[in-house]
């Protein structure tokens, strides 16, 4: 794995220490993406999809909190989707449903 969680500051939430590829950088710094829980939302996805054309990862975590994740396992971007444009993607083929690993 890429990232591991660091040790949170006074107490707080562990700061993920990760590796975003170039897209995914700009994105973070982007203060309407949901990137800051990219990786929470990875380790506990309320729902999981792979892009067929790309073989990303997709994980999705509260009110549609969208994180595209490379093969290796970087960070490639965040945005947010509804439930709706989630079937849709399905039923176009454009995304897989997979099973969440516990």
């Amino acid at each position: 794995m890429l990232l591991s969680p660091a040790p949170a500051p006074s107490g707080g939430k562990a700061v993920y220490m990760a590796e975003r590829t170039e897209h995914g950088q700009e994105r973070h710094q982007q203060d309407d993406r949901p990137t800051a829980e990219a990786f929470a939302d990875r380790d506990t996805p309320r729902e999981v999809y792979q892009d067929v054309e790309s073989g990303y990862s997709i994980y999705v975590g509260v009110n549609g909190r969208t994180h595209i994740f490379t093969p290796d396992g970087r960070h490639h971007t965040s945005f947010r989707t509804t439930r709706r444009n989630r079937q849709q993607r399905v039923l176009s083929g454009r995304w897989i449903r997979r099973q969440k690993q516990d």
